[in-house]
């Protein structure tokens, strides 16, 4: 199971990404996030840096990730391992038309429950999608809202 959902953004792509890449924002878009924070301190978004995070999912869980792919200023992914949730997750910022493509997306690696689990999916999935949608008509409401002229993401 793959769930990717994108949005429009009326925002230079290198803005979004710019706001993707700070972690501290992720609580701000993303309604499940409790915390989010790099474990490396002080380094530059690259592969292979780790950090961690709070959030709502299948009850409040805690995540170690590791970046495991980065295209400056326009693309992250993630490997998360929540003990029996493990999942690859992105988020990318593409140029289009006079702003930008937003997109998220999930793939578990595996779900907790076995066959349980396998019976779900198409429930994990929709309800993936829903929050998603809505956490990028957040995004969207975040950034657009923002005075261009504030260079402080």
């Amino acid at each position: 199971m793959r769930v990717e959902e994108s949005i429009y953004i009326e925002r230079p792509a290198d803005e979004v990404f710019a706001f993707f890449d700070d972690r501290r924002n992720d609580g701000r878009w993303m309604a499940t996030v409790h915390e989010s924070e790099w474990i490396d301190l002080g380094e530059q978004t690259a592969i292979g840096r780790r950090g961690r995070m709070v959030m709502d999912a299948m009850g409040t869980r805690e995540f170690a990730d590791v970046v495991t792919a980065y295209e400056p200023g326009r693309e992250v992914a993630h490997r998360s391992d929540g003990g029996s949730l493990v999942v690859d997750t992105g988020c990318s910022a593409r140029p289009e038309g006079t702003g930008g493509r937003a997109s998220v997306w999930l793939q578990p690696e595996r779900l907790p429950g076995g066959v349980f689990g396998r019976l779900i999916t198409p429930f994990v999935a929709r309800q993936v999608r829903r929050m998603y949608q809505q956490d990028l008509e957040r995004l969207k409401a975040i950034l657009e809202s923002r005075d261009p002229a504030d260079d402080a993401v």
